[in-house]
């Protein structure tokens, strides 16, 4: 039924972006991730040809959000996508074997500054059979916001 749905549901945004309407709607949409990409270091060695190709991680990085929420947003998706596994009872360990260098690098390129080994904790959450309900992004979030957060309650908590 997943898969029946998915496949609809792409051969149904190829149509439309066929069109004249929906390729302007989606020049729209993607335009400004575009322009934003072609200004960071990694776009630029992408485009133009000039030194060595960016790795993955850099190019996760100049897209993925730097706020709080955007993080936490972000978090909260690699860790839904890597849990959802366990809804297809017997494909998903499979699944994780491809997901897990693309969960690796994401939460490498959001949280190697704070925490540089979570992106191996994430490649091994979703590698290892029955560990896939460790939020390892979360926990990267955590560690990053967490203190600020508990500082601004304590403050809030002190001013009463």
């Amino acid at each position: 039924l997943l898969s029946i749905t998915l496949t609809i549901g792409t051969l149904s945004s190829a149509l439309y972006f066929s069109t004249r309407q929906g390729r302007t709607k989606l020049h729209h949409l993607l335009e400004p991730m575009y322009l934003t990409f072609l200004t960071t270091h990694s776009g630029q060695r992408i485009i133009y040809d000039v030194g060595p190709r960016p790795s993955p991680q850099s190019l996760a990085k100049a897209v993925l959000p730097t706020g709080m929420i955007g993080k936490l947003v972000t978090s909260l998706l690699i860790d839904f996508i890597g849990s959802a596994s366990y809804l297809i009872p017997l494909l998903g360990e499979a699944f994780d074997l491809t997901w897990a260098p693309t969960s690796m690098i994401l939460v490498g390129a959001l949280y190697d500054d704070i925490m540089p080994n979570l992106k191996y904790v994430a490649l091994m959450e979703e590698l290892l059979p029955l560990t896939d309900w460790i939020p390892s992004a979360m926990l990267g979030w955590v560690r990053e916001f967490g203190p600020g957060i508990l500082e601004e309650w304590r403050g809030r908590g002190q001013g009463m």
